[in-house]
Formats: structure tokens, C-alpha cells, sequence
């Protein structure tokens, strides 16, 4: 399950652990996960382009996890198909296509860690999209 959140070991047995908390008290949660899978991934993109797009993966597991507590709608898994469900099912019809340009771009990152299918200008290209992705949904959302 680590491997498919792109979180660490930890993170994910905290986050299991609070499977029945209401959703809007993991807002801060959600937002803390964020900011630190972000900047690790951040701080790996030179170095090593599978853990920095894994890394960036889990950000955005964790964005969209944290639009979820904001609405009070719990996301327990991250399952690709949940995530996707919760986007065209919950996010606002105006936003909903920049949701989904993330998670398909993100996904892309993440299949990459498996496989390493990406050659250095296409890791970047995608890198630096899902990064320009993050900064216009945390405005949406309020991020701080």
C-alpha cells in the first residue's frame, strides 16, 4: 500500500490508523503530507528522477486528499480509480479538468518510478507540468 500511496511506511500506518476520523480534522494532516512529499521530491528531481517522481506522486495523493477533508468526504485508499471517482464526482465542474490534467500527469510520475520509462527531458517536462498543476489547484483550495 506505501508503494501505491508514494507515501512512506509511516505515513500510511498513521493515516490507516485514523481511517474513522471525521474527514475535515485531517485537513492539517493533509496538508503537512503535502508540503513534505513535495519538497522531498523537490529536492530529488536532480538526483534521482524515479524517488522524485514518486515523491511527487504522494503531493499529489496528498492535494487531492486534502480537497476531500475540506469537503468532508473521506478518501480511505488511493487507489487510481477512487482518486479519478473522486475528482469527476466531487471536485466543482470549473476545476474539474485541472484536477484531472494532475492526476494524469502525476500518474504518468508515478508509473515512471516502476518502470524508469522516461528519458531525462521527458521527466522534466512532466516534473515541471505537475509542479505548474500544483501551484493553480492550491490556489483553488486555499492552500497556505
Amino acid at each position: 500500500m506505501a508503494q501505491e500511496a508514494g507515501w512512506s511506511r509511516e505515513d500510511l500506518i498513521e493515516e490507516l490508523k485514523s481511517v474513522d476520523a471525521d474527514p475535515s480534522s485531517r485537513v492539517k494532516r493533509y496538508e503537512e503530507l503535502f508540503e513534505k512529499y513535495r519538497r522531498e521530491a523537490l529536492e530529488l528531481v536532480g538526483k534521482d528522477s524515479r524517488q522524485a517522481g514518486e515523491k511527487m506522486w504522494g503531493a499529489v495523493t496528498a492535494l487531492i486528499k486534502l480537497h476531500a477533508a475540506k469537503k468532508g468526504v473521506p478518501i480511505i485508499h488511493w487507489d487510481h480509480g477512487k482518486l479519478h471517482s473522486y475528482v469527476n464526482n466531487n471536485v466543482e465542474r470549473e476545476d474539474r479538468e485541472l484536477f484531472q490534467r494532475l492526476l494524469l500527469m502525476a500518474e504518468e510520475l508515478h508509473v515512471h518510478f516502476y518502470e524508469g520509462h522516461l528519458d531525462e527531458s521527458s521527466f522534466k517536462e512532466y516534473f515541471s507540468k505537475v509542479a505548474e498543476l500544483i501551484e493553480k489547484v492550491g490556489k483553488l483550495i486555499d492552500l497556505k
